[in-house]
């Protein structure tokens, strides 16, 4: 219950929750009462805590049925611990009316107490971070934009830089073929074709996230035509000058780039018929702001279709980051089925998955972290980065 609120609380938080004794399956009291909290938590697999003994922790907070000092110490690295003792909802005794009472009860009690430990300690910290993502997201993607797509598929961030061993292009798909296509304004840097699931109807104006050079602006405007129109959002000086210069170049008087943030988006309610983004929303750091400003924008009835990056089943916290510097769109990547339930919390309805796609990690990078039994294991489990393309409808 302890890792629900967490992640209901902020969405930028990694949480993991795991014990010394961990059961098969969630308990179904507490799926049940938590269920009536409006957080889902049957996806939830209990885990051991050896498997987190590796990994390195800003905080660690032990939550005992009722113990004080008996509670299980966790020898891993670690910056701060806390302890919240609470009595253990499944020692209660009696019919299902007389024990979901004390479930209620305690999933209370830790709500009350993790959201205190959060606003104590935790969301100053998370602000901090998320901007600190944000400045280096639009560093990065500024020195990108000066280049072309070959020599990002060749060096990530150019020349000048220290990041050559991230390759931003590893999720791109090919879109030489789409109507509109402009080849100046790709720059390998999506993770999907979202414009190919969108339902992009002629005379709509379409939004588009993150829009880059303008690459997702025009295949969408070659479908709106001359009647619709296409707005880019994007927070980056760099790429909106190459954004605008490459329209300017072709000719479009219905296509715009506008400056902002995607959390906080300068645009009207109830003003855009579909919302589009690639590769994008996974660097945004607090994804139900983002999901709830796509909401605000959209008319009613309006849906989006996004590509983006989303991380399966429990990926090791070290190996993440390993990741994180062989494909740069993994950072602020979540797991797939924390980014679907926030779509469905911000009011979302007609949730589809269209497609996803694995990313290969080599196996010198795996080796670093796995046996040769757990590879194995970790190849066929369906654990990893996927990109993924979702569309649902306001």
């Amino acid at each position: 219950m302890a890792e629900g609120f967490l992640k209901s609380f902020d969405t930028r938080l990694e949480v993991f929750s795991a014990g010394t004794h961990p059961a098969p399956h969630p308990n179904p009291n507490a799926v049940a009462v938590m269920k009536e909290a409006g957080i889902d938590i049957s996806l939830n697999k209990p885990k051991n805590v050896d498997l987190f003994l590796a990994d390195s922790f800003d905080f660690v907070v032990t939550v005992c049925g009722g113990a004080q000092e008996s509670c299980p110490a966790f020898t891993g690295n670690v910056k701060h611990r806390l302890h919240i003792g609470f009595d253990d909802p499944a020692d209660a005794v009696g019919s299902l009316q007389e024990v979901l009472p004390v479930y209620r009860r305690v999933r209370d009690e830790i709500k009350a107490g993790f959201m205190a430990f959060y606003n104590d300690s935790v969301k100053a910290g998370a602000d901090r971070e998320a901007e600190a993502l944000k400045a280096i997201v639009r560093e990065k993607y500024g020195k990108i934009a000066d280049q072309s797509k070959e020599q990002n598929q060749s060096s990530c961030c150019g020349t000048t830089t220290s990041c050559c061993d991230v390759d931003y292009t590893i999720f791109s798909e090919d879109y030489s073929g789409s109507r509109g296509y402009d080849p100046d304004a790709d720059l390998g840097l999506g993770c999907g074709i979202p414009t190919d699931f969108a339902g992009i109807s002629r005379g709509d104006h379409v939004l588009d996230l993150g829009s880059g050079a303008g690459n997702d602006c025009f295949i969408a405007r070659a479908i709106t035509g001359e009647t619709g129109v296409v707005t880019g959002l994007d927070f980056t000086d760099e790429m909106l000058d190459k954004a605008r210069a490459n329209c300017e170049k072709l000719g479009y008087d219905n296509v715009r780039f506008i400056k902002g943030d995607i959390e906080n988006m300068p645009l009207p309610a109830d003003s855009v018929d579909v919302v589009v983004s690639n590769c994008v929303l996974n660097l945004v750091p607090d994804k139900q702001k983002a999901f709830s400003e796509i909401n605000r924008v959209l008319k009613p009835g309006g849906h989006f279709c996004v590509s983006d990056v989303v991380i399966k089943g429990d990926l090791p916290a070290s190996l993440k980051q390993d990741a994180e510097m062989y494909a740069g769109c993994v950072s602020g990547a979540i797991r797939m089925e924390s980014y679907l339930a926030i779509v469905g919390q911000q009011g979302f309805r007609e949730i589809t998955l269209h497609k996803q796609k694995a990313i290969t990690i080599p196996d010198e990078i795996l080796a670093n972290y796995l046996d040769n039994k757990q590879l194995e294991e970790f190849k066929q489990g369906g654990t990893g980065i996927f990109s993924i393309t979702v569309s649902a409808t306001k």
